[in-house]
């Protein structure tokens, strides 16, 4: 059954006075009223009763024993989370001094005695809405500001992590060629596999800061989440420590979503770690589904709340907890609480980047002590579950077709022309765009494939692929790229996604793209206009660093292959 999301709390007052028969009286007039009550007999009870209860308002005597109503007023307002509650004083004292004595105090507002009950009840409702209404305000501003805060880490991270990437890919393809040169008990090649592996290291804290800034395309399609909650569970039971009790709650007919179910079992993932590292010495972790409804903002016109359907995804553990300052920068990238060497600190900027890419909201709550509970909201799509597409075609690596590279980084052309050379290709290695140009005006007939980068002085690369697009229509090409927005432009000139091979990547992985492309046969159709030239070839290939065919997804272009290839 689907269940609203925040009900409003019962209001809680705190009634102090001396005077037994005073605070009878407004304990059954609040209660009545619906209001929950708590009583102190002076300012002493007061300000200890604060330590287990959390009054939404407080009614204050003056003329007290032992602490009186100022003093206690004072005291209140020097409480951390307490200076916004409003304080009522109560007093039969009506002079121009005590008024404004009790405002001095911290008083938000002031009544004198007898009090008429009918009133004083709808006073209190409107001072409680009031202050509920400035948080909320309050709340919306800081949320508003941690949000710009992000964004701009999030574009820092992007433009990071390409150039990170041209580096890796230096390293990467140089380590490479040293590897094929030697046997593999020469010396020195272990030495080479162990700077190959921190490549893919580095690679992956890459993808998570691309995936944080949400420049990582998401291979979204409508899935069952409690499918992925359920492959989670079984390799949680395998990985977590035993004296964890894993619990799924999981709701029977939960509404689809539309996500990457990689990606989804990522931020599971990500959380049940950090559940794990939260209950040391064991504990409670609970994974829950559950249908629920959002009013969202609908900008009309006219403008207006509109009921939306959505599925609740929420971890909790029993763990340690964490204080409201440490939850305020959780989501930030290179935060973590642990100790040094023992984490990223991109783990959960990482979950915060998936959820905001999938349309979501993640939201944590958590007290020292008592645990900590992830609450993600991701909106409910129709239509069945969609398999996923999978391809465990076998290439050839080698070939004799002359190709053009094209990368103004110096270390990774001379590397990646040499792999190439060693593949049985000919060769044409050149650092910008304007060479490039200037090499296929006369040898077009030759070239049967372009590798391109995309970020480069002078034109760049993706003018550079227009105009040769422009001369040979039926070009085939790969992009090979450190950077992602301007892969986000090509669909703009080839119909359909190209081969993108994303920095840093192994040689293996250039040659099988290069032959996928050059061996594609498939018949030219009609493009989105008519007209005599069948356009680019074009697939699409997503991995991750020195891996091969993991996750690939292929999207087929009209295409007709060179006969000279």
């Amino acid at each position: 059954m689907t269940q609203p999301i925040d009900p409003t709390p019962q209001a809680h007052v705190l009634v102090v006075d001396d005077d037994e028969i005073m605070r009878s009286a407004a304990n059954e007039s609040l209660v009545e009223a619906g209001f929950q009550v708590s009583e102190a007999e002076n300012g002493l009870e007061a300000l200890k009763s604060l330590e287990e209860v959390r009054p939404d308002i407080i009614l204050l005597d003056v003329l007290m024993p032992e602490m009186d109503g100022y003093a206690t007023a004072e005291a209140i307002r020097q409480l951390a989370g307490f200076e916004m509650v409003p304080i009522l004083i109560m007093t039969a004292l009506d002079d121009l001094d005590s008024i404004n004595r009790a405002y001095e105090a911290g008083a938000t507002d002031f009544v004198t005695k007898p009090l008429n009950w009918v009133i004083l009840v709808q006073r209190i409702r409107y001072m409680i809405r009031a202050v509920q209404t400035m948080n909320a305000q309050k709340r919306l501003q800081i949320e508003l500001q941690q949000a710009q805060k992000l964004e701009a880490v999030a574009t820092l991270a992007g433009g990071v992590a390409h150039d990170f990437n041209n580096l890796l890919q230096a390293i990467l393809g140089s380590a490479e060629l040293l590897r094929m040169d030697r046997l593999k008990d020469a010396p020195g090649i272990g030495e080479l596999e162990d700077i190959i592996a921190a490549v893919e290291r580095g690679g992956k804290l890459v993808r998570q800061l691309l995936t944080y800034s949400r420049k990582i395309r998401s291979e979204k399609r409508t899935i069952r989440l409690n499918y992925q909650v359920k492959q989670v569970h079984q390799l949680l039971q395998r990985t977590l420590p035993k004296m964890i009790d894993i619990e799924l709650r999981l709701a029977d007919d939960l509404h689809h979503v539309n996500a990457d179910a990689v990606q989804m079992e990522q931020v599971l993932m990500n959380l049940a770690v950090n559940a794990k590292d939260a209950m040391p010495e064991g504990g409670k972790l609970v994974i829950e589904t559950a249908n629920v409804d959002r009013w969202e903002k609908h900008e009309g016109p006219p403008p207006q709340l509109v009921r939306r359907e959505g599925v609740q995804l929420s971890i909790a553990d029993t763990g340690k907890g964490m204080s409201s300052d440490t939850r305020e920068h959780i989501f930030e990238p290179f935060f973590s609480t642990k100790a040094p060497g023992k984490g990223t600190g991109l783990g959960l900027s990482m979950v915060h980047g998936i959820v905001r890419n999938h349309d979501g909201q993640i939201t944590c709550r958590s007290t020292p002590g008592e645990g900590t509970n992830f609450e993600i909201y991701l909106p409910a799509v129709e239509g069945l579950p969609q398999e996923a597409k999978r391809s465990v075609k076998k290439v050839r690596l080698e070939g004799h077709e002359t190709l053009l590279l094209v990368d103004d980084d110096d270390v990774i052309r001379r590397a990646g022309q040499k792999r190439l050379e060693k593949a049985g290709y000919k060769v044409f290695a050149v650092s910008n765009g304007e060479e490039a140009l200037e090499i296929f005006g006369t040898r077009a007939g030759e070239i049967d494939l372009v590798l391109l980068d995309l970020i480069m002085p002078g034109i760049g690369g993706l003018k550079c692929l227009q105009t040769m697009l422009k001369i040979a229509p039926r070009l085939k090409f790969v992009i090979i790229s450190g950077h992602i927005e301007d892969e986000l432009d090509l669909p703009n000139i080839t119909s359909k996604p190209p081969t993108c091979l994303r920095k840093p990547f192994a040689h293996d992985r250039l040659l099988t793209a290069i032959r996928e492309v050059l061996d594609d046969d498939a018949p030219p159709a009609p493009d989105h206009e008519p007209g005599p030239e069948p356009t680019a070839k074009a697939t699409r290939i997503t991995k991750f660093p020195n891996r091969l065919a993991e996750r690939p997804l292929q999207f087929i272009r009209p295409n007709q292959r060179r006969k000279n290839s």
